[in-house]
């Protein structure tokens, strides 16, 4: 059973104990990633591959460190990878396709993993297959304009079998959204507009998310469905909190101690 406490700590032990940055947008997605996977997603614990297969379109790829963890917990990325990570690994810092581990396509260039998870959902159309595609994206990569033009393929295509989840933390690299482009209330009317099937909830909440989740995946809908998820950057690190420093440095670079905010 997938515990966000116990993903939260190794996520936290996986950047702190390699150096790597990027740790603070690692941890907003945690309890989304909890529940797709074990309340869901359909794969295949024995085949990575299987066709039978959900996809999961991981677009903000520089925030993929929960994701990791969580790959290596259901057995399809190996122990060695997340030991070696940022050094001989193979996994890197942003997402690299390796469809071995389960990891789909390559991502972190921001703006590139909605209109791959539209593709796919087109694909699987045609195909009269039933696989859903899930795509995870930051609110700072909604300033994308491939992303609205994603959206308005996947409105005119009626694509019910794709959800839109959109990690609203605030922030992104250098700055707060809402200096840059739209605050999260702004972008979620304009989403809303795309979609039949809109909810916003506090991405933290396991049960918040899996109510808000079990529409697309269990009801029949007439448009793509769409999820805002608002989080906390950095979670369960008090000094990373809500803190624009932290998108890539790492926190034991000013002194944090692995194990001293855990919740």
């Amino acid at each position: 059973m997938l515990s966000s406490q116990e993903i939260r700590k190794e996520t936290i032990a996986l950047s702190c104990n390699s150096q790597a940055g990027h740790l603070a947008p690692s941890l907003s997605t945690v309890e989304m990633l909890i529940v797709l996977f074990r309340d869901f997603l359909e794969y295949d614990k024995n085949d990575a591959k299987s066709q039978k297969r959900d996809r999961l379109i991981f677009s903000k790829g520089h925030g993929a460190y929960a994701y990791y963890v969580i790959l290596n917990k259901l057995g399809f990325l190996p122990k060695e990878e997340l030991e070696t990570f940022y050094g001989s690994a193979s996994i890197k810092g942003c997402l690299t396709q390796n469809l071995d581990y389960m990891i789909e396509a390559s991502t972190g260039s921001l703006g590139h993993g909605l209109p791959i998870a539209v593709g796919i959902a087109q694909a699987f159309k045609m195909q009269n297959k039933k696989n859903k595609v899930v795509c995870i994206v930051g609110d700072g990569e909604m300033q994308e304009g491939s992303n609205f033009e994603a959206l308005a393929l996947a409105y005119r295509f009626e694509l019910d079998n794709l959800l839109l989840i959109v990690d609203a933390n605030g922030l992104q690299a250098m700055d707060r959204v809402e200096n840059v482009g739209l605050d999260n209330d702004r972008l979620s009317k304009v989403l809303n507009a795309y979609t039949d099937n809109f909810n916003r909830v506090d991405g933290h909440n396991e049960e918040f998310l899996k109510s808000a989740m079990n529409k697309f995946f269990n009801d029949k809908n007439n448009t793509l469905s769409i999820l805002v998820c608002d989080t906390v950057k950095g979670r369960g690190i008090e000094m990373c909190e809500n803190s624009i420093a932290y998108h890539f440095r790492c926190p034991t670079q000013d002194g944090y101690v692995i194990g001293c905010d855990d919740e």
